[in-house]
């Protein structure tokens, strides 16, 4: 009887080929936008996060438990003795989950060029560690990033270049507070000039070696403020951060954060978005419901004095539900498979071309601080993918009951007669 039945309900859903061409078709198009919506909303999320952490901040940060948020230069990791610093890379980058790591100092200082002046914040890296992370090497518009063959080369931004009147080659005074509380200045060589699309970086970061900033802050080459980390796997930040912090305790006292506590805006985002598209998918699932119902009903109220003939006939009330049932589920099945045909070029250009929103002028996109670009790719997001599938299934059995109901309680006798 079940495969008769489902033969019965494939035939049946065809005898109004117009209400079922319609309301499929309809169906379809949704099920294609939600893989749409899903892809680019998933994009979307991985560009940010991406972007937010490549810049300058990185994925996970490893810093002495005191430093973060005072940021004070005394913070060390390891305290005043500091520490093996290769011997903590080590154990970082041991984790499989680890793509890269790299050590960073930070001061704040003034920085004056000629008659003009103005406040930065300084970041002493290792270049060749430091390109691993972080982006900002391929930012570089004129000139070069950090060499070793300038060792007191700084590279900065373009619009504290612009305010200071600094060219490749000027040279600049830094003057800072060191950490044993003398003054500690220097001059340095402008070797290179980036820009990022955002305001505080481009006006306020400065760029040199590790053992320069150290240098000009009286700090050994053992004391660092930060290890920068890149993982793998972007999504899996805050569970390796809270490994990597039980396993360096065995080393040196350090706090782990992942890139949620550090820019907790950009995961309050992230949140939205996630809260965005379970809004649309809810939306369409409601608009599914009502097509599926409406289609079934009028196929019911059609078809009447023949399910009546049917009942008469021997056919028992959860057989006439489940014939009803399994329309409704042909239906979400024909659906999605046409959907998903339709969905798949639209998933391919997104991931190959990307949507365009900045238009023929190409301006920079920004979204909670984070640069995005004008071009918005898409990105796979297979769970949503299935759970859109798998809600589309349910909503069509959801939407087929009332009408299956109602169905089973027609009376044989009444419904033989009706016209």
């Amino acid at each position: 009887m079940g495969g008769r039945l489902v033969q019965l309900a494939w035939r049946n859903l065809w005898r109004n080929r117009r209400r079922t061409f319609i309301t499929m078709t309809a169906i379809a198009f949704g099920y294609a936008m939600l893989l749409f919506v899903a892809c680019l909303m998933a994009g979307l999320r991985w560009q940010m996060i991406e972007n937010g952490t490549c810049l300058v901040m990185s994925q996970i940060q490893v810093q002495a438990p005191l430093y973060y948020p005072s940021r004070l230069i005394q913070k060390t990791l390891g305290g005043g003795q500091g520490t093996d610093v290769n011997a903590l890379l080590s154990v970082i980058t041991a984790d499989r989950r680890v793509y890269a790591a790299a050590p960073r100092a930070y001061g704040y200082g003034l920085l004056s060029a000629g008659h003009r002046s103005a406040g930065v914040e300084l970041m002493g890296i290792v270049p060749e560690r430091e390109r691993k992370i972080t982006i900002l090497n391929s930012e570089i518009i004129r000139g070069d990033y950090l060499t070793a063959r300038i060792p007191k080369g700084v590279v900065l931004g373009d619009k504290l270049a612009s305010t200071i009147g600094m060219e490749l080659g000027s040279e600049i005074v830094l003057l800072t507070q060191a950490a044993d509380g003398s003054m500690g200045n220097d001059v340095y060589t402008v070797v290179g000039i980036f820009h990022t699309g955002l305001d505080a970086v481009d006006r306020g970061l400065v760029l040199m070696s590790l053992p320069a900033l150290q240098e000009l802050l009286q700090l050994a080459p053992t004391r660092i403020h930060e290890v920068g980390i890149k993982l793998n796997d972007i999504t899996a930040a805050t569970a390796v951060a809270a490994a990597l912090e039980r396993q360096l305790h065995k080393i040196v006292p350090a706090r782990a954060r992942a890139w949620p506590e550090l820019a907790p805006e950009l995961a309050s985002y992230v949140q939205f978005n996630h809260a965005i598209t379970f809004v649309l998918f809810f939306i369409f699932f409601l608009m599914a419901v009502i097509g599926v119902m409406n289609t079934m009903l009028m196929a019911v109220f059609e078809r009447t004095r023949e399910l009546g003939m049917l009942m008469a006939l021997g056919m028992r009330p959860i057989q006439v539900v489940m014939l009803i049932i399994a329309e409704a589920v042909g239906l979400a099945v024909a659906s999605l498979v046409v959907g998903g045909a339709i969905g798949v070029p639209l998933l391919w250009y997104l991931q190959a071309h990307g949507l365009d929103l900045g238009g023929a002028s190409g301006e920079v996109i920004s979204l909670a601080g984070v640069v995005v670009g004008h071009l918005w790719y898409g990105r796979q997001d297979f769970p949503a993918y299935g759970e859109a599938a798998v809600g589309l299934a349910t909503t069509a059995l959801v939407s087929a009951l009332y009408p299956a109901w109602r169905a089973a309680h027609f009376k044989p006798t009444e419904a033989i007669r009706k016209v």
